[in-house]
């Protein structure tokens, strides 16, 4: 059985580490980056929004949303909280 491709978009927050907690920050009129593509599984929309964080290099927060049609399968609960490039402290 074949898995059915939905379109998906992904968005890139601003994001940093303060005082051990990850901060978002949203602007209004802000240009962000965004970028549409299609997946059928939640491990492939996240694996496609990891290359496109990784990708862009800076501190953010990764939001997916489907454009079309029904959630995969634990779709809610693997995209949640999603932060790339984060620089942790050192623990000594």
């Amino acid at each position: 059985m074949a898995l059915k491709l939905r379109d998906f978009t992904v968005t890139l927050y601003p994001a940093k580490l303060e005082r051990g907690f990850f901060v978002t920050s949203f602007d209004f009129g802000q240009e962000l980056p965004k970028k549409q593509f299609q997946a059928a599984t939640a491990d492939q929309a996240i694996a496609e929004a990891t290359a496109f964080a990784t990708e862009h290099g800076k501190g953010c927060q990764a939001s997916i949303r489907l454009i079309q049609g029904r959630k995969p399968a634990g779709f809610d609960a693997k995209t949640k909280s999603l932060y790339f490039n984060m620089e942790l402290p050192e623990v000594a």
